[in-house]
């Protein structure tokens, strides 16, 4: 079933803000009651730093140490954003209750951003201590350019919302999620960095791993942490915010790409 499928009225401006925040509060409270899925959620994020530690100790460079940082933050947002939205979203639409949601005043859009928003406020929580608790374990400097560590990561959170959605789509059950969900994660993992190592590809598979939706995040966060690029060159002043322009670029993209897919093909109702 399509958006187009149901009569919508068109929320006034001025009430979307509180009706946004009512359905984010209960969703948040559905959170809270999902024990495991909230245990993994702040388990996994502070568990990852010394996953790594063996790769400090040996003295890893500059280059090694941001791809660790690259995978271990794309990582907590898979899992954080990603899975933990796909799985809302499907049960939710398994229960009716995106339907019946569809039928109130809210408007579509934020019926979606309501169930996000927990787990995208849960993310910058987890994200922050698990970059606070990287520093000693791992024995990283202080990032060079908060802001452009905040861009980075903040615009990949969000663009794992619409490709949660476009998941949904091909996902029965909650179940079945663990299953449709493994194609995108190893693709995420890939540009992240985290399955294969990117300087024994050819030039012609690292150039195409560039424009994954996940690659994108690592290079901000190469940039924002330690100010270097993807061969582990410093960069500064204009082709570092050329560097910053093409990656946000690319994360914009496949945002609007998304977005574009679910308004137009998001099912509302269960899969028969």
């Amino acid at each position: 079933m399509t958006a187009t499928a149901f009569p919508r009225t068109v929320p006034t401006r001025t009430r979307r803000a509180p009706r946004l925040l009512g359905l984010a509060a209960a969703e948040l409270s559905l959170l809270r009651r999902n024990r495991m899925q909230l245990i993994t959620a702040i388990a996994l994020p502070l568990l990852l730093p010394f996953c790594f530690l063996p790769l400090a100790q040996n003295g890893a460079s500059g280059p090694a140490l941001a791809a660790v940082l690259g995978t271990m933050l794309v990582t907590v947002m898979l899992f954080i954003v990603y899975y933990n939205l796909l799985c809302s979203y499907v049960a939710r639409r398994q229960d009716l209750v995106l339907k019946r949601l569809r039928t109130g005043e809210a408007s579509d859009a934020t019926v979606l951003a309501a169930t996000a928003t927990p787990a995208l406020l849960l993310t910058a929580v987890m994200l922050s201590l698990t970059m606070a608790l990287s520093i000693p374990v791992l024995e990283l400097p202080l990032p060079q350019n908060p802001l452009v560590l905040a861009l980075g990561l903040g615009l990949g959170a969000l663009m794992l919302v619409p490709l949660a959605l476009v998941t949904a789509n091909i996902t029965r059950t909650v179940e079945s999620a663990q299953i449709t969900s493994l194609p995108a994660m190893a693709v995420l993992m890939i540009g992240a960095g985290g399955i294969l190592p990117l300087e024994l590809l050819p030039e012609w598979a690292t150039r195409l791993i560039a424009f994954l939706p996940s690659a994108p995040i690592t290079a901000l966060v190469r940039l924002g942490w330690l100010g270097i690029d993807a061969d582990g060159a410093t960069v500064t002043g204009a082709d570092a915010w050329l560097l910053l322009a093409g990656q946000t670029g690319i994360l914009l993209g496949w945002a609007l790409l998304g977005a574009l897919f679910v308004r137009e093909h998001f099912r509302w109702e269960p899969r028969r």
